[in-house]
């Protein structure tokens, strides 16, 4: 074999080498958030069919989990995909609905009920009961649950794994700890996080409890890692935005924190318009913490001109946007966010481009978009109408 041919090959070789290392590298890019392969830009949706008619007398909820859309009435809740077919349904009984979503699991309740029942894209998974009636309740996307009991002069906050089996649980009294106002457990489900508000104080105290799930052995009260006291802020949501941050949201500051308790960096004078809520946290990348913000949350939203930011796993903002109005409604995921303002819906993905916009001709009261899919779902009083970009009309 000649040196020219062996140099050939070796050439080859290596361009073949580099292409592999660069399609391996765009992969984990891509997955990482740190760059849109798939981003086509703007499209401008319209209302291509109603996939579903809605009974105005029922009490309903809509929702879309993975690539099917849900429906909930006090009866029942069915499952349909994209294309108007039915793939699951299971019976309820409610007296009104509340659903939490961590997808691909959709928790369901009822004020002041004592169950929660737990749903996947397959169908019930597991009922929970409770001996005193339920105030609050939520779900992370193993299927972990945990609900809030209310008694006559204590709380109880109790976690269950996805099978509805026991894990933990805390027992507190009015009069020491004050009220639970929301408690989450972490992604992984090795830790328990509840706010409590105390009000008997000269000013609002909120104390956030970090109880350790996984310590069985230990003799320790409730298992409680750490205690984390916020004077003259009242901490109403937790958002773990990955797996090690935790981001407590007040109505006068927004602190992040690692899961042993370590403050990174606090905002002040943060004003959300909406309470934070991400239906389903992404497994790469650092995160992202997406808000509807506010000089003036209490102003006339025509006169009220909101911001949209997004807040990284240390509170470096990434992306904002300016809005000429205030915010309407807002929907979030680990694609990215949609929000209505002016009467238009858009639709922005977790880098801040701008990937679809929707003016409706109906009262629209929530749209949900299929990044995979590329369609959405608009939903008023009467029905789900799809939403296909123009180009796709037939």
């Amino acid at each position: 074999m000649t040196d020219v041919i062996k140099k050939r090959r070796f050439k080859i070789t290596n361009i073949i080498l580099l292409i592999i290392v660069m399609g391996i590298f765009v992969y984990i890019a891509e997955l990482q958030g740190w760059i849109n392969i798939y981003n086509e830009g703007q499209a401008t949706l319209i209302e291509s069919d109603t996939i579903l008619t809605l009974d105005t007398k029922e009490k309903t909820y809509v929702g879309v989990n993975n690539k099917q859309i849900y429906k909930i009435t006090t009866d029942g809740i069915t499952a349909y995909d994209f294309d108007k077919q039915e793939i699951w349904s299971d019976t309820l009984s409610l007296n009104s609905i509340i659903v939490k979503q961590r997808t691909p699991y959709i928790a369901v309740g009822s004020k002041d009920g004592k169950s929660v029942i737990l749903f996947n894209d397959k169908g019930r998974q597991t009922e929970i009961t409770t001996t005193n009636p339920i105030i609050y309740f939520s779900v992370n996307q193993e299927g972990s649950m945990v609900t809030i009991e209310e008694n006559e002069k204590s709380h109880t906050v109790t976690a269950y794994d996805k099978s509805g089996k026991f894990i933990c649980k805390r027992t507190s009294f009015i009069e020491n700890d004050g009220y639970p106002i929301v408690a989450e457990i972490s992604p992984n489900s090795n830790l328990l996080l509840v706010s409590y508000i105390n009000i008997n104080e000269p000013q609002v105290v909120s104390t956030l409890i970090g109880i350790d799930v996984t310590d069985k052995q230990t003799e320790q009260l409730d298992n409680i890692k750490y205690g984390i006291k916020q004077k003259d802020n009242l901490i109403y949501a937790l958002e773990f935005i990955n797996e090690n941050t935790l981001v407590s949201v007040g109505d006068k500051k927004v602190t992040w924190y690692d899961t042993e308790g370590n403050e990174q960096t606090t905002k002040s004078n943060l004003y959300s318009v909406f309470t934070p809520y991400i239906m389903e946290m992404s497994k790469y990348g650092d995160g992202y913490l997406p808000l509807i913000i506010s000089e003036k949350p209490a102003q006339n939203i025509i006169h009220r001109q909101d911001q949209l930011i997004y807040l990284n796993s240390k509170g470096q903002e990434i992306f904002k946007l300016q809005l000429k109005e205030g915010a309407e409604s807002f929907y979030s995921d680990s694609s990215g966010v949609v929000y209505k303002s002016e009467g238009i819906f858009k639709g922005y993905d977790r880098l801040g481009n701008l990937i679809f916009e929707y003016s409706p001709t109906l009262d629209v009261s929530k749209v949900i978009y299929s990044t995979t899919l590329k369609r959405g779902i608009a939903i008023n009083k009467e029905k789900v109408i799809l939403l296909t970009p123009k180009k796709e009309r037939k």
